[in-house]
């Protein structure tokens, strides 16, 4: 080889040395804006529930549209949006308790502006659907919803959102799921299942973990907006299968409690800051697809409603393109075509519930929670 040939040569390896490998970030960027190119959803939700997600807000402003199907959605007034919804003082009074541990560095000025735009979107939601029912817990979704995506879309996101089941007029379909918790656990840790019911403990502690998509409870900002891209690429009943996982995780410390129902509800309540959410969601996809929807609901003789946006959601929403119009028919249903699904047979119940459990009515349920949890402070 000649002189100049070896010269040539060193000079492109010296090039290859130096030409930087793309970092993990730089490869996830390339992959979802190539998805977002080609407008392929199943790609984004399958870049939202793996790795670490979607990124970045700059990404998620991007993708979360295309996710909550309404890209192509211009927001129209209708003519009642002047007519004052019943919840709106109770919105008022939880949008004021709203942005305490995040975004960092807001001062008051800045707080208020944040805390009368989260006013604005949920106000905006309701107006426009007034068959919804505001709960408390929603505006903690729509703070993150109106961080990341502004105020006009945070709305469009919202009323979306608005479609799982805990905004009918009560929170009975939201009960019957957290119910699932109790089977699930049993099919994959007896002896949790069997602490608990023991200890009387009602499935109910991870409630807010449930209707806020733990925005109320995990401090971290990055980890609650990690959390939302999963829960925004999956199915609605995601969350107790979440929920499931944590208490799963916690095996060794919940083992070791006292059997006193009020110590190990206060343990379980309370959501773990330091676990590491990346971890927990490929743990969750894992036992979501080892007990899907329909074989819990069998598994466990919880019938969920055939409305349910659990049961409706493989069907309907994962068919759905960037289509508004769909969504808006869906929130215009009317309570009474909600009904128990037929198509799920009763099968041998996993669900051990004790009498407590079972004659407990709503309304004293919901006060203990929201006692216990402090939201009514």
């Amino acid at each position: 080889m000649s002189k100049r040939s070896r010269t040539n040569l060193r000079k492109r390896n010296v090039s290859l040395k130096k030409k930087p490998t793309l970092d993990w970030q730089e490869r996830r960027r390339r992959q979802i804006s190539d998805a977002l190119s080609k407008k392929d959803i199943s790609q984004l939700r399958r870049l939202a529930t793996s790795g670490h997600g979607l990124v970045n807000d700059g990404l998620r402003r991007l993708c979360w549209p295309l996710l909550l199907h309404f890209e192509h959605y211009e927001l129209h007034y209708k003519d009642n949006l002047q007519e004052v919804h019943n919840d709106e003082r109770q919105v008022l009074l939880d949008v004021e308790r709203s942005f305490v541990y995040f975004p960092k560095g807001l001062n008051h000025v800045q707080r208020k502006q944040k805390q009368s735009e989260l006013n604005d979107v949920i106000v905006g939601i309701l107006r426009r659907h007034p068959k919804l029912s505001y709960y408390q817990g929603f505006h903690d979704i729509c703070s993150c919803l109106l961080l990341v995506l502004g105020k006009k879309d945070a709305i469009k996101a919202g009323e979306n959102i608005a479609i799982t089941d805990a905004m009918l007029d009560s929170l009975d379909p939201i009960l019957k799921q957290l119910n699932l918790l109790n089977t699930l656990i049993r099919l994959e840790d007896l002896e949790i299942a069997n602490f608990l019911e023991e200890s009387n403990i009602l499935p109910y502690f991870c409630l807010s973990w449930v209707i806020t998509w733990c925005s109320h409870d995990i401090h971290d900002y990055s980890k609650v907006i990690r959390l939302f891209d999963f829960f925004i690429a999956s199915d609605p009943l995601i969350t107790i299968y979440l929920s499931a996982m944590v208490i799963m995780n916690r095996r060794n410390e919940l083992l070791t409690l006292e059997r006193d129902n009020a110590t190990i509800h206060t343990f379980l309540s309370k959501f773990p800051q330091h676990i590491d959410i990346n971890e927990l969601i490929q743990e969750t996809i894992q036992l979501y697809k080892k007990h899907p929807p329909r074989k819990l609901q069998k598994a466990s003789n919880e019938e969920l409603d055939e409305k349910s946006c659990v049961n409706l959601y493989e069907k309907h929403w994962l068919e759905l393109k960037a289509d508004y119009s769909v969504v808006d028919e869906i929130l215009s249903l009317p309570p009474s075509v909600r009904k128990p699904d037929k198509k799920l047979k009763k099968s041998n119940p996993f669900n051990k519930l004790n009498n407590k459990q079972t004659i407990l009515t709503s309304v004293t349920v919901i006060a203990f929670i929201l006692i216990t949890s402090n939201w009514l402070m």
